[in-house]
């Protein structure tokens, strides 16, 4: 069984720093050098890993996940699948874990907070790293020290996993660690999400449950700015395209339904009354937003 390390000790000897993200507060972008080979098929966990992966919604067995496929990445840089999954782990353990212990006290918040920032981080730099599977975009990168959000042009629809996933993580490091870095950050989920929906076209389909379509409902949400009304517009199409997706109708409800309790009630109560198993393939997902969902209603 792999012991549960934090993240950093096992992967940072293995990225090269090559630039910082200024305004606000920054974080490194840190992007290897290394000239590996993206393989073309998805890597194969071992059978105790995979395990740990499916139950993911339990967070020491995600945890534990977490650790393996770190070790499982350096041992096979060659799988930019293994480094997403990293993405999506560290994000669901400060996305779904973390939140649910969030109590509303500044001081009892405060370390958990701190850790989500750095499993958000993570996150986005495990997407970097499968990201920098693409020759041409890792060139542009590291050695035209382009910024990220200037070489996405070269990203294809084998990258819009890594493309999409590091917009998710960026946008909740820099929501967490406060208004200055998000606004400073704002170009940046605006690019990658310009660049995912010009994948999306060339693909002739959809990403992730109308990923980009929740993006720009929950952007004009959670904007001072933003166009509520269409906001509830996009999220009511995204909510009828996949009405089994629990996380549009948590997120929905968290954002913009606050002040309507029946229709808050509505979304959440939908949630916790049907099957996570209704998409299998994220199935431990779907429980973590059944909890996240019970969490607002216990605290209506």
């Amino acid at each position: 069984m792999y012991q549960t390390k934090h993240w950093s000790k096992i992967a940072m000897a293995a990225l090269v720093l090559v630039s910082v993200v200024a305004c606000g507060k920054s974080r490194q972008v840190k992007i290897s050098d290394s000239n590996v080979e993206r393989a073309t098929t998805p890597a194969k966990l071992p059978a105790d890993l995979e395990k740990l992966w499916k139950n993911r919604q339990n967070e020491q067995d995600l945890r534990q996940a977490l650790v393996g496929l770190e070790k499982f990445a350096l041992e096979n840089p060659q799988y930019a699948d293994v480094k997403v999954l990293l993405c999506r782990g560290n994000y669901l353990l400060s996305d779904g874990h973390l939140w649910l212990k969030l109590t509303g006290d500044a001081e009892t918040d405060e370390k958990v907070k701190e850790e989500s920032i750095q499993f958000y981080d993570a996150a986005v730099t495990w997407c970097e790293a499968a990201l920098a599977m693409n020759a041409k975009f890792r060139d542009k990168v590291v050695k035209d020290k382009l910024e990220i959000e200037k070489a996405l042009d070269v990203l294809g629809p084998q990258d819009i996993d890594a493309l999409y996933w590091r917009y998710a993580a960026l946008a909740k490091w820099s929501r967490m660690v406060g208004f200055t870095t998000l606004l400073s950050n704002r170009s940046k989920f605006s690019a990658m999400i310009n660049r995912a929906k010009e994948i999306e076209k060339a693909m002739g389909k959809e990403y992730f449950y109308s990923a980009t379509l929740r993006y720009d409902a929950a952007s004009n949400a959670l904007s001072p700015t933003g166009d509520k009304k269409l906001a509830d517009k996009l999220f009511e199409e995204a909510i009828a395209k996949h009405p089994n997706y629990f996380a549009v109708r948590v997120l929905y409800a968290e954002s913009r339904l606050k002040g309507n309790e029946d229709k808050f009630k509505k979304q959440l109560e939908f949630v916790l009354k049907n099957k996570a198993a209704s998409l299998p393939e994220i199935e431990a997902d779907q429980i973590v937003e059944q909890r996240k969902a019970k969490k607002l209603l216990d605290e209506l």
